[in-house]
């Protein structure tokens, strides 16, 4: 017996009117007929467009499957529960965030971290009621699973600040500046997204100011210092 869980009881009549609906449904927007492969990957992308619009916490099972023009059936047999739709829909739009984060090498470094910056918060506003529906404290969309994924990005953030700074061996002080000020972006963007003070590109710009005034006052060593100053002094580029 298949086991009730938060997505609601299924029935063999429920997949009986979906097979039906999908023989009468006419041609358009997507191919009724998918893979399970394609098919997984639509009611993902369903979820993003939905969480774009809405906060995950108050998205059902049913408006996932109003979405993807489904039957609830349907997604309940791809996906058990809400928490694993979530994760896997935050899986697949970190993983299109990542390329993002990786600027063009050839630019001078702080053009390559005003790149960055800017795509990040271009991405954070497309999905901007998951985004902060993640970040917010007590969110029923926040667990394990999705702190993990964006442990994943931080994590990136940080080896791209390394590798393009130049410094091959930061200090506890530079890594630790270098953190919170991944933090300080995160709860930026949590107020701007909600007040809109200024333009994404002067968000930018003051928070790539925020990092220099940070890491200056870091307390770095002297081979850091030269480091940084080669590579992110405003004089340079």
């Amino acid at each position: 017996m298949r086991p009730v869980t938060e997505w609601g009881r299924g029935s063999g009549d429920d997949m009986v009117r979906h097979e039906a609906t999908e023989a009468r449904a006419p041609q358009g927007r997507r191919p009724r007929r998918m893979s399970p492969h394609q098919r997984r990957e639509d009611l993902i992308a369903t979820a993003l467009r939905v969480f774009a619009e809405r906060s995950p916490d108050s998205v059902t099972p049913e408006d996932i499957a109003e979405a993807a023009d489904v039957s609830r059936t349907l997604v309940y047999r791809y996906f058990p529960n809400m928490t694993e739709l979530r994760t896997a829909a935050l899986r697949s739009a970190m993983d299109e965030l990542a390329p993002m984060l990786v600027p063009p090498s050839d630019l001078p470094l702080l053009e390559q971290l005003r790149t960055a910056l800017r795509a990040f918060i271009e991405f954070a506003d497309r999905y901007a009621p998951a985004y902060v529906a993640l970040l917010r404290g007590g969110s029923k969309v926040a667990s394990d699973h999705t702190e993990s994924v964006i442990d994943e990005v931080r994590d990136q953030v940080l080896r791209l600040l390394l590798q393009r700074s130049g410094i091959e061996h930061p200090s506890p002080r530079v890594l630790l500046a270098m953190r919170c000020w991944i933090s300080s972006v995160e709860s930026a963007l949590l107020i701007w997204l909600k007040e809109r003070p200024m333009s994404e590109a002067e968000l930018a710009d003051w928070l790539l100011d925020q990092l220099l005034a940070m890491l200056g006052a870091s307390g770095a060593g002297e081979v850091e210092l030269e480091a940084l100053s080669a590579g992110l002094d405003p004089a340079n580029t």
